[in-house]
């Protein structure tokens, strides 16, 4: 995914760069040492007023309501369960804030950060010259998108490529290989993986991640004041910003595969097709961990204490068997049942034999003398 580039660096920096940094920087060190002071005399005064009223409060005659920790404790539950439902509600996309959380990247800037990240993939890449294939992704794409979140339009294109994904950028820009036209078995399941980078950039995952580092970077003149509080951060702030910044990178794509399902059934697909194309990424992730355990030495990292636990705290992805779990309970539980369902078309199949033919080896009749003739007949061989 593009937005865990963009997480860890990878992406060119000026163009995340909010200008001008270093005035920013200085307003915002003594931005937070003003709030430390009110803070601590909030808590000096509030502790002030509770030692006045102290007296008074012995007083009274005091009433204990007895609450059983585990029924706190459920109603606890009940409530989180209440506001994911809320908030996830299938039948108010469009009108949920879905991507309203802290981002100092508005939606304009965040478009023309997009526009530069394109103009770089398309200047390595290339891009499929096949009008009918693009015409026809760009319409699964867009019907996915106008049942979205997504407050900016998309453009939507192919590249000329053997790989097997999609990716977006910020600001509405999808990519789709060709490959994954050929490895995918149905429409549904070509709108499922769209849908799913769709709702990164829907839930504007890559800028926000963005801004996360920053608020970590903000902590470094608090770090340099001394004293309790400094320490605190300079000690603490390194550990926790790793851990910090990959589990965002898990819960962005937990909430990419809810909101990609969400999208998909909107548009009148059967999101069931998503969990088909996550099996078989897992099976290929099945076949890739049998190649690693004939690596000399790999057995030897599964002896390290706690290593599940250390691989999955640094991992940017959940696991695929989690992702598959939880998607099954979030398609019974928040979708409701439908009859019919888009599964595949006719068209989508027509565009994957083109895409096969096109992709299929030319041979060419030489002529007596060994050369390769130029009057000859052109023989295609098709792929089985």
């Amino acid at each position: 995914m593009v937005y865990r580039s963009l997480l860890y660096g990878d992406v060119p920096h000026r163009l995340f760069s909010p200008r001008p940094v270093i005035g920013i920087l200085l307003r915002l060190s003594r931005l937070v040492g003003a709030l430390l002071g009110v803070v601590f005399g909030a808590i000096l005064w509030v502790g002030t007023c509770s030692a006045q009223e102290a007296p008074e409060a012995v007083a009274q005659p005091r009433q204990v309501a007895t609450v059983s920790t585990s029924q706190v404790s459920q109603d606890t539950k009940q409530e989180k369960k209440d506001k994911v439902r809320a908030k996830y509600d299938v039948d108010c996309i469009g009108d949920r804030g879905i991507g309203h959380g802290v981002n100092m990247y508005s939606l304009s800037h965040e478009r023309s950060v997009g526009e530069s990240l394109a103009k770089g993939v398309e200047q390595r890449s290339k891009l499929l010259n096949d009008p009918v294939v693009t015409d026809y992704v760009n319409r699964v794409g867009q019907k996915i998108v106008r049942n979205s979140d997504a407050e900016v339009p998309f453009v939507i294109k192919v590249l000329d490529s053997p790989g097997i994904g999609a990716f977006g950028l910020p600001g509405g820009f999808l990519y789709v290989d060709s490959g994954l036209l050929l490895a995918t078995d149905s429409e549904a399941e070509l709108a499922g993986i769209l849908a799913h980078e769709i709702a990164h950039v829907a839930a504007r995952h890559a800028t926000r991640a963005t801004t996360r580092r920053y608020f970590w970077d903000l902590l470094l003149p608090v770090s340099l004041m001394g004293g309790p509080i400094g320490v605190g951060v300079q000690e603490g702030g390194g550990i926790a910003f790793p851990f910090s910044l990959k589990k965002f990178s898990r819960d962005a794509e937990r909430e990419a595969d809810l909101l990609g399902i969400e999208y998909q059934y909107a548009a009148g697909y059967d999101p069931e097709a998503f969990v088909v194309a996550l099996e078989k990424l897992q099976a290929l992730e099945k076949r890739m961990h049998s190649l690693w355990t004939k690596v000399p030495g790999y057995h030897l990292m599964t002896r390290v204490p706690f290593h599940r636990q250390l691989a999955k705290a640094f991992a940017s992805y959940p696991p695929t068997e989690d992702r598959l779990r939880k998607l099954q309970t979030e398609i019974s539980s928040l979708l409701p049942a439908r009859t019919d369902y888009v599964l595949d078309t006719s068209e989508f199949q027509e565009v994957k034999s083109r895409l096969a033919s096109r992709e299929a080896p030319l041979l060419r009749r030489h002529s007596q003398d060994g050369t390769p003739g130029n009057a000859g007949p052109l023989l295609r061989r098709n792929r089985l």
